[in-house]
Order: structure tokens, then C-alpha cells, then sequence
């Protein structure tokens, strides 16, 4: 009953669902036809006006004052023409434009009226193959205007026609009001102000919609709001761009009306048909489901074990479908006597192998281990007697005998007594198995640890090879280097290299990354950027080669940082590119400051870049220290950083120190000792590079 309930529920369900989608693809038809019809009487609106502005345009420049405007009296005469041509229309207004965009004259009689025509139309206008801008204005928050604009050779010259003194034109032909409105979805004009506005609906601009409204009638509150239909669709100025949408307004109130009492009325129907259709079932159906219940009712005996249930005679001689039931409950009765006696007759086989297995369980118990075999003992009821023993055997038949009568789950419980047995034996197996097998690994990974430290400790000792043995033999500069890897080896890595006699050339730089990754990179950026700095010379296309070098086979989508200098001996002028590195520090005397920060980016990320040069004049005894990001954020026990100020004033500290005025040397010693007592012990975070470079002048 419930069942056909339901689906008299789901057929009127989806009969209503069908009519409303009907509905819906009318209804979306019908504003389909509105917007159609509103755009093409907008565009015919449009086109006329612009056409009359375009005829206008053409004929006040073929006067000869337009061809010749230096010429004596040519202004007086287009003053004139655009006056008369003014008086002609109401709404009409006419600039004069330069062709940079500015207004050189306008017939507009207001306080800084804005121009007509953007500075782009001015351009496009002037353009040897146009034949002139055309489209939709905003020229002010509240007025929209249809412009043309001609370029001739003094400038522009742009007709703008006012909307607003046609708008009643367009309602008129569609019936209903106009209005524009705005970006923002603001009534800025229409046929009737302020009406659009009062409605507080919210008017789609981007995108053509037709939605309704219900608006309060005027005078009366007691009234039912009236419903307005909105048709709204964007409009374009000549760039295409929306510059607000067209609203068209129609009170489609009585036609509302009839449409919400014709969908009462149809629910109403659909209502009162069901309910007729559910009454008239549910009278059938309890008629016909009594022989029904009655079934059920002894089915239900039957199910509770009561086998003396049967039904009323004669019931099961009926030829309809309650007969048959009834035939059907028989037979189910006389089936279920059957299995009871089947089932008597299995649970005594099931009690002679039950005796059977646990015997056999018992004598397998004694050949396990003391622990493992009282354990087995006691889950089959016996705890360390002899299967011999005539009392034992006594006791064990007599649990045998309260198992039989005890519960039907005796054969599951001696499964799980046997195999926990099995699991006995074979976790003994298993673990001897287990320890030779992590004996055997534990071999292999000492072997290969030991392997392994012994490829890292060469790694390493190869990249700190090909870092600079020595300071450069030049005497106008002292240099000072070091480098600690946070691994065995690391991404950092400095050099210092002569690009002719007049020049050194500097670098320090840092790899994303630690390990062998970043050292393998590494190595890579050094011997490119080498290559390029002695055959490129200047820092920024040096730099910028090399970017695009290491973008083309990035993989692993890793970076590089890099501070590159090239120091002019003679003079101290030093001519550099920071990539996304660290600023470094300039000690001057007892002070120290640090560079700029670049605006230049990291290496492989991005191919094509350009990368701005830096310049700085180095005097004598002044000192430039460079250094990677392992030295401001190296971190203490608490997760502090060391940080930019600590490290400038480590560096002010050394440029008081009268010991390092004026030489590199022990400099980078001082700020590997400033961090490691910052850390306190705690575990270097990366790697940790510093040069410190003095400029000692030309020496006759």
C-alpha cells in the first residue's frame, strides 16, 4: 500500500516537474523574442541617429575653413557652421578636437565639459584607411551621447547626439519606459525618472536578461504590488567595451495575475485528482489484502518456531492470488517440519566430531613446548593431564558432554583453538626466519652506509677542489673566503677570477637545496657563469646568459641566487647584478651599511629576463662582504634567527676593530665565530659561505 502510495506521489511529482520545465522553456522563448525584438529597435535607433551625426560630420568638413583652419577668418567660420548646426537638433553638440585628445573647441555650453571621444578614436579616426569612430558614449556619470568622430588634418572633429531626446522614441515603438543605467547597475536616464531607481531591483549590465519585479503601486500601499518585466542587455561603446545596459520596463501585472491563479488552479487539479486516485486505491486494497494478512500472520508464527500455525480451511482452494499465497504457506510449513528433523540429525553428527577433533587436539598439545601446551590445555578444557590417565579421561568426557549440550558453536571454537596451534608452531618458525632475514639486511646496509659515507667524504672533497686555492694575485684587492656545508656537500659556492688585467671578476651564490643535487647544480652555474664572464665581460648580460642556460634544462625546477661583480682595479669602481641574493656589506671606515636590495630575480625561473646593473666606487681600505642566507638564518635552540641586524653589527664590530681596518683577512673567521655562538649548539641549518674583499688602490 505504501509502495503504490509512493509512486501515485512520484507520478504527480513528476507530471508537475514536467509542466514547470514546459513552463520555464516558454517562458524563456518569450524573453528570447523580448531581447531580440528591444536590440534590433535599439540598433535601428541607433544606426539612424548615427547615420544623420555621420552625413553632418562629413558635410561641415568638406568646408573649405576645415581644409585651411589658419587661414584669415576660418574660425569665425566654423563657429558659425557648428552653431547653425546645432540649432538644428535638439540634444545635438559638436567638438572640435586636437589629435592628442584635448578639446580645442565644443559647442557644449557647460563648466569643463569632458570630450566626447577618447583619446584611441581620436587615433583610430585619423588612420589613412578609416572612414571614422562610431558607437555609444558615457560623456558624464548621468549622460550617455551616440558619437562619430572624422579625423581631418587639424585634428578631429566629433558629433555627439544626447540619448536622452530619443529614448521616448524607442518606448514608444516597444511600449513600456527606457532607461540606461550604469557599470554599477544605477538608473543614470530614462523616460521616467527615478522609476527604476524606486523598484530597487538589482539590473544585470554584462549580460542579456529579462527578469520581473514587483514594484508598490503609487498612492495606495494596501494595493498588490504591481509586477514590472525588466529586459536588460549590455550596450558598447566603438571599443567594445560595456559602458552600461539598455532597461526596457513593461507592467505585465495582469498577465501575472492570470498566470499564478491558472498555476493555482492546475495544483489544485492535480491535488484533488490524486487524493480521488489514493482514496479509491486504498478501499481496493484493504479488500484484497486480507487473505494477504492472514498469510502474513501465520508466516510470522511459523518465523517464531511455532509449527502448529496453519490457516483456516479451505483458504488455500481459492483460484485468485490470495489462494496461491495460501498454497505457498503450505508448503512453506510442511518444508520447515522437514529441516527441523534435519537439523536434530546434524547437530548429533556435529557433537561426535566435535569428541572426535578435541581428542586429536589433546594429543597434538603434548608435543608443543610447557608454555604453548598449557595454553592450548586450558582452552580445551583440561590443564596438564595425561591423555592416558583414566580420571583425565573421565573429566574430559565429561566436558565433552557439556560442550555437546552447551552451545552450537563448539566445531568454529576447536577451528580457532587449531589454529591458534598452527600460529603457535609456525610464529616460532617465523621468527627465526624474521631474525636471519634482518641479519642479513643489517649486513647489506652496513655495507652500503659504508659505501655511501665513502662517495659523500670524495663528493665533498671534489667540490671544495674546485673552489679558489688562493686569493688573486693582484695587489690592489685582499681576499678572504670561506665555506661550511650544512652536508657533506653543499649548494653554495664563491669565486674570484681575473677577466683581463684591468678587471676581477667576483661571485657568490646559492643553490635551492642541499646535498648532491644542489652540488651537482652548482658545479654546473660556476663553469657556465665562468665561461660566460670571460667572454660576455659585463655582469648583466653574463648573468642573463646564464639564466637562460640553466632555464632550458631545469627539471628539478631549482633556483640560484647569485651576487656577480666585476671590480675595475685601477679606479675601485665596482659594477655588479644581486639575483636574488642577499645584499651585501659595505664597511667604510669604523661603519658599515648594506647595498640596496635588487629587484632583479633568481636564476632559472624564468627565461628571457633582463637584469638591471648596480654600481658602487670603492675607495682604499674599504671592504665588501658577501655571504649566502646560511649566515642571517642560521637558528638557536628556540628557532631564532641570526638575522640581518646581528650580522651588521658583527661587521660594524670588525670595522671598529683596528686589527682588521683596511685587510680581508680573519674577516670571514669573525662571522663563522658571531653565528656559531648565536647557535649555542645547535645544528647548522644550511650552508654557510662568506668572502670579504678589500679594496687596496693602485700601488706605484
Amino acid at each position: 500500500m505504501l509502495i503504490l502510495l509512493l509512486a501515485m506521489a512520484l507520478l504527480v511529482t513528476a507530471l508537475g516537474i514536467m509542466g514547470w520545465l514546459g513552463e520555464q522553456r516558454w517562458e524563456q522563448r518569450y524573453n528570447e523574442a523580448l531581447l531580440q525584438g528591444q536590440r534590433i529597435a535599439w540598433d535601428k535607433l541607433q544606426n539612424e541617429s548615427l547615420d544623420r551625426q555621420d552625413a553632418l560630420a562629413r558635410r561641415l568638413l568638406e568646408d573649405p575653413a576645415f581644409r585651411q583652419p589658419h587661414a584669415p577668418g576660418a574660425a569665425q567660420r566654423i563657429d558659425t557652421l557648428l552653431a547653425q548646426a546645432v540649432r538644428q537638433a535638439p540634444g545635438l553638440r559638436i567638438d572640435i578636437l586636437a589629435p592628442g585628445g584635448s578639446l580645442v573647441s565644443t559647442t557644449e555650453p557647460g563648466f569643463d565639459p569632458q570630450p566626447l571621444a577618447e583619446y584611441g578614436w581620436i587615433k583610430a579616426a585619423m588612420g589613412p584607411t578609416t572612414g571614422g569612430v562610431r558607437g555609444l558614449s558615457q560623456v558624464a556619470p548621468r549622460e550617455y551621447a551616440w558619437v562619430v568622430v572624422h579625423g581631418y588634418d587639424g585634428g578631429a572633429l566629433a558629433v555627439g547626439q544626447d540619448v536622452s531626446h530619443r529614448l521616448p522614441e524607442l518606448a514608444h515603438y516597444l511600449g513600456g519606459e527606457m532607461f540606461l543605467v550604469n557599470m554599477r547597475g544605477k538608473e543614470t536616464l530614462g523616460t521616467q525618472t527615478g522609476l527604476l531607481a524606486a523598484t530597487g531591483a538589482v539590473v544585470p549590465v554584462r549580460s542579456p536578461q529579462a527578469i520581473i519585479v514587483a514594484a508598490p503601486v503609487q498612492g495606495d500601499s494596501d494595493l498588490e504590488p504591481a509586477a514590472l518585466q525588466l529586459i536588460s542587455q549590455p550596450v558598447h561603446n566603438p571599443d567594445n567595451r560595456v559602458v552600461g545596459a539598455l532597461v526596457w520596463m513593461q507592467d505585465v501585472s495582469a498577465q501575472h495575475r492570470a498566470d499564478q491563479w491558472f498555476n493555482l488552479a492546475a495544483a489544485g487539479g492535480a491535488l484533488v485528482f490524486a487524493v480521488l486516485i489514493v482514496l479509491g486505491l486504498a478501499a481496493y486494497m484493504q479488500h484484497a489484502m486480507e487473505p494477504l494478512t492472514r498469510s502474513v500472520g501465520v508466516l510470522k508464527a511459523l518465523a517464531s518456531g511455532a509449527t502448529d500455525a496453519s490457516l483456516d480451511d479451505g483458504e488455500e482452494e481459492a483460484e485468485d492470488e490470495s489462494g496461491a499465497i495460501a498454497r505457498g504457506v503450505v508448503a512453506i510449513r510442511s518444508e520447515l517440519l522437514n529441516l527441523e528433523t534435519l537439523r536434530q540429525e546434524r547437530v548429533r553428527t556435529r557433537h561426535q566430531q566435535e569428541r572426535l577433533i578435541r581428542d586429536q587436539l589433546r594429543s597434538l598439545a603434548e608435543s608443543l613446548d610447557p608454555t604453548s601446551r598449557d595454553e592450548i590445555l586450558a582452552a580445551l578444557g583440561t590443564r596438564g593431564d595425561s591423555p592416558n590417565d583414566p580420571s583425565a579421561a573421565a573429566s574430559r568426557a565429561g566436558a565433552d558432554l557439556v560442550a555437546s549440550h552447551g552451545s552450537p558453536n563448539q566445531l568454529a571454537e576447536l577451528a580457532g583453538i587449531l589454529g591458534r596451534m598452527s600460529g603457535l608452531v609456525s610464529t616460532q618458525q617465523s621468527r627465526l626466519l624474521k631474525l636471519l632475514r634482518e641479519l642479513q639486511a643489517a649486513v647489506q646496509t652496513q655495507a652500503m652506509l659504508a659505501s655511501l659515507q665513502q662517495e659523500l667524504e670524495i663528493a665533498r672533497q671534489m667540490q671544495l677542489s674546485i673552489l679558489p686555492r688562493s686569493a688573486p694575485d693582484v695587489a690592489e684587492v685582499d681576499i678572504a673566503a670561506t665555506m661550511i656545508p650544512a652536508k657533506e656537500v653543499g649548494g653554495d659556492f664563491y669565486d674570484y677570477f681575473p677577466i683581463d688585467d684591468e678587471h676581477l671578476a667576483v661571485v657568490v651564490a646559492d643553490v635551492s637545496g642541499k646535498g648532491v643535487p644542489a652540488a651537482f647544480l652548482m658545479a654546473i652555474s660556476r663553469t657556465l657563469l665562468k665561461s660566460n664572464a670571460l667572454f660576455l665581460r659585463s655582469p648583466g648580460p653574463t648573468i642573463a646568459a646564464l639564466n637562460d642556460q640553466l632555464c632550458a634544462e631545469n627539471d628539478q625546477m631549482m633556483f640560484v641566487t647569485v651576487f656577480y661583480g666585476v671590480l675595475h682595479l685601477r679606479s675601485g669602481r665596482l659594477t655588479y647584478v644581486n639575483a636574488g641574493h642577499n645584499p651585501p656589506l659595505w664597511l667604510r671606515g669604523s661603519k658599515a651599511r648594506y647595498f640596496e636590495r635588487g629587484a632583479n630575480m633568481a636564476l632559472a625561473v624564468m627565461e628571457g629576463q633582463d637584469y638591471i646593473e648596480g654600481e658602487i666606487v670603492l675607495s682604499p681600505g674599504e671592504t665588501l662582504l658577501l655571504y649566502t642566507d646560511g649566515v642571517t638564518e642560521a637558528n638557536n635552540h628556540d628557532g631564532t634567527l641570526f638575522g640581518e641586524p646581528a650580522l651588521l653589527a658583527a661587521m660594524e664590530a670588525v670595522a671598529a676593530d683596528p686589527v682588521h681596518q683596511g685587510h680581508a683577512g680573519g674577516v670571514p673567521e669573525r662571522v663563522v665565530h658571531a653565528v656559531r655562538a648565536f647557535e649555542a649548539g645547535a645544528a647548522q641549518a644550511d650552508d654557510i659561505t662568506v668572502v670579504a674583499l678589500t679594496y687596496q688602490g693602485t700601488r706605484s
